[in-house]
């Protein structure tokens, strides 16, 4: 008997963790490293965003593995995560070897020098066929709270974005500088413009600020599209994130307004500062 009570306990442990549609935070005591978001989905289409910025899109029908290092997006106090699991459209193409819809996201903590894998979790969700149905096509959350905050200023100096047309004017306006100046040959003309980005970006990821290897890689970039940059003004499209402290500009479908020859772009993320406009990341 006893036994039987310990299988049937092992059994209920590993189905819980298997097909429970998600695992609480967890607690930690990691005070630094990289917030990483690894995922996979099989037969099923899957949409993933950090407070508001898009990990992936759900456009695929392929199944796909992947990471990406989040530091930048990592605010104070309470975080969201948030998925959306979709079904395939059927195609006349059938596998030969279907597989089972699968899909799972994970919130790692790493340190440098080591995967992914071998980094802390502090959140796992993984779908469910029993349950997941009845969220197909849902928006789903997964609240957190971050246990540290990468080192970046600018959540203490940006205000929060509430977007009209006249702040959408005053982007517009400060986006044709830079367009000017990118398309002036002169990277002293642009760096003003990118100063803040770099140094705080370099910093949430604890590099050392490098200006001198930022401009020798603006030099190399202006040196290579060349005055050719555009910026369309047409149907921008206006994203909130980070809780409206940062706005990602796009055009109405989705893609960078600033664009070079050669399928050079360069997304727009913009933050009040002091009453003025700033590239942040």
């Amino acid at each position: 008997m006893r036994r039987l009570f310990f299988i049937l306990l092992i059994f209920w442990f590993y189905s819980n963790s298997i097909f429970g549609e998600d695992i609480p935070e967890k607690k930690t005591k990691v005070t630094s490293g990289y917030y990483i978001v690894t995922y996979k989905n099989t037969d099923l289409n899957l949409e993933i965003s950090i407070n508001g910025y898009k990990i992936k899109d759900g456009s695929s029908n392929e199944d796909s593995s992947g990471q990406e290092d989040i530091n930048y997006w990592i605010m104070p106090d309470k975080n969201k995560l948030t998925y959306r699991i979709t079904e395939r459209k059927p195609t006349k193409k059938k596998s030969s070897f279907p597989l089972d819809p699968k899909a799972e996201i994970n919130l790692v903590i790493g340190q440098k020098g080591e995967f992914p894998e071998d980094g802390e979790r502090l959140l796992t969700f993984v779908w469910s066929s029993e349950e997941g149905v009845k969220t197909l096509g849902v928006w789903q959350e997964l609240p957190f709270d971050p246990p540290f905050i990468p080192p970046s200023k600018l959540w203490t100096i940006a205000k929060s974005i509430e977007w009209s047309t006249e702040l959408e004017k005053s982007a517009i306006a400060h986006l044709e500088a830079l367009t000017k100046a990118l398309n002036s040959k002169d990277t002293k003309q642009v760096l003003p413009f990118l100063t803040f980005r770099e140094k705080d970006t370099a910093e949430a990821r604890y590099y050392p600020h490098d200006p001198a290897s930022d401009k020798k890689a603006l030099e190399g970039l202006m040196k290579t599209i060349g005055p050719n940059w555009k910026l369309n003004k047409s149907q921008i499209k206006a994203n909130l994130l980070c809780d409206n402290k940062i706005v990602e500009l796009t055009d109405s479908k989705g893609h960078p307004i600033l664009k070079g020859k050669k399928d050079a772009a360069i997304p727009i993320y913009l933050s009040l500062v002091d009453g003025k406009w700033m590239i942040v990341r």
